[in-house]
């Protein structure tokens, strides 16, 4: 996005500029969409607790429907020639929203990754910060939620199967 913001920087005369705009363009929303994009669907559903996923998983929806709506109104404000009249200058903005977003995600979302739900709930349950989350053994989970009993007896002989 910062690049399609600097492209915007160039004279509108300048046809190469206009290429480059429209080439950046399709090329970050094929690496978005092959690789970022389809990600949140897994986290929306393997994130939240077991007891309340579907509530979650719609509550995450209806955020970004809302969300949705907010960008394409302020997409449609910066292009239009006759309001903001950004062009190729939204990049700017939109750079700036996407660094936020990576700071949030860097210290805020943790890693599922070869994770149990039961784990997670665990995890969660122990406030464990997101950035400790591959730090934490298998084995360290199931000794703390046999101790705590915090797991029923379905999630238990799942939690240690795994083992």
């Amino acid at each position: 996005m910062l690049a399609i913001g600097c492209s915007g920087l160039l004279p509108p005369s300048n046809n190469a500029g206009r290429w480059a705009i429209g080439s950046l363009l399709v090329v970050f929303i094929f690496i978005y969409q092959s690789t970022v994009g389809p990600i949140t669907y897994s986290l929306v559903a393997e994130i939240p607790s077991t007891r309340l996923r579907q509530k979650s998983v719609a509550l995450a929806r209806n955020v970004f429907n809302i969300s949705s709506i907010a960008c394409n109104i302020l997409t449609t404000q910066q292009l239009n020639v006759s309001a903001w009249n950004w062009g190729a200058k939204a990049g700017f903005f939109w750079a700036g929203s996407i660094a936020l977003c990576l700071i949030w995600v860097f210290f805020r979302l943790p890693e599922p990754k070869g994770r149990t739900f039961a784990e997670l709930d665990i995890l969660f349950e122990r406030r464990v910060s997101a950035r400790e989350f591959a730090g934490v053994s298998a084995q360290e989970l199931a000794d703390s939620a046999m101790a705590l009993g915090s797991l029923g007896k379905v999630d238990e002989v799942v939690c240690l199967e795994k083992f």
